[in-house]
């Protein structure tokens, strides 16, 4: 028996996520309620995760800022814990997660969680475009709040503290899904740019599409460590570098616009 001092709600948010929603509700078994808000799937999402939920609800907007705001405000419980639906919680991080609910101070009101990357059945710690490895997921009650930037990024009042132990995130299947991606990122990325930086004859140039591409390349493959862990890290690393490549390049291709 699992002794806890306070209870959790698992939020997630899906659509079209047929292919991982299985693992990853099953994986949140032990949380005291599990709502599942929906933005329009056609792919069997509903029916799975309707087999481990009564609380499934259809979100009709495309805005991640609204749609995470309504999705937490449903949690009723002391904690929020918000999962990606290709997203899992390893054994461990339960753990984690019961003890800190046996003893968290009261002015400690949010919890950064690590992700760790499963692709091709290879764990590696890079991640994904400028996704952090760490975010913040796990936040009391009427403490949180979501902000009106490109990620819909979550924040607390109050201290944060940081657990050890990582979520298992597994988003692709092949190393098409992986480059799709990318290339999708890759468009947001270009927008948040100029959005931020503006326009610039410098963005123009060939030069500094070279430059930003090899400095990406030099970033992932040895800083980060791409090169020594293999066909997978060296796939992720040559993926960040492309993604890198298409951002700039988008961004030239915008401002000449």
């Amino acid at each position: 028996m699992t002794y806890k001092s306070q209870t959790v709600s698992a939020i997630v948010i899906t659509e079209n996520n047929a292919s991982t929603i299985e693992r990853a509700l099953s994986s949140l078994h032990w949380v005291d309620e599990l709502i599942v808000f929906d933005k329009g799937s056609t792919d069997g999402t509903l029916a799975i995760a309707r087999a481990f939920t009564e609380k499934v609800y259809f979100h009709p907007s495309q805005n991640k800022t609204v749609v995470r705001r309504d999705a937490l405000s449903m949690g009723a419980c002391d904690w929020l814990f918000l999962v990606e639906p290709d997203e899992w919680v390893e054994e461990m991080l339960r753990h984690e997660i019961d003890g800190m609910l046996l003893n968290t101070p009261a002015n400690l009101n949010g919890y950064i969680v690590p992700r760790i990357l499963k692709f091709q059945n290879q764990w590696v710690n890079i991640p994904i475009g400028e996704e952090p490895t760490r975010q913040l997921r796990l936040v009391r009650k009427k403490q949180w709040e979501i902000g009106e930037d490109w990620n819909a990024t979550l924040t607390v009042g109050g201290d944060v503290s940081k657990l050890d132990r990582p979520l298992g995130y597994a988003p692709y299947r092949t190393v098409e899904d992986l480059f799709t991606d990318v290339n999708t990122r890759s468009t947001v990325a270009a927008y948040r740019h100029l959005e931020t930086h503006g326009t610039s004859t410098k963005d123009q140039g060939t030069f500094n599409l070279i430059i930003k591409t090899k400095l990406a390349g030099w970033n992932q493959f040895v800083l980060k460590g791409g090169l020594f862990k293999g066909i997978t890290g060296q796939t992720i690393a040559m993926a960040n570098t492309v993604g890198t490549f298409l951002k700039f390049a988008k961004v030239q291709s915008l401002t000449k616009k």
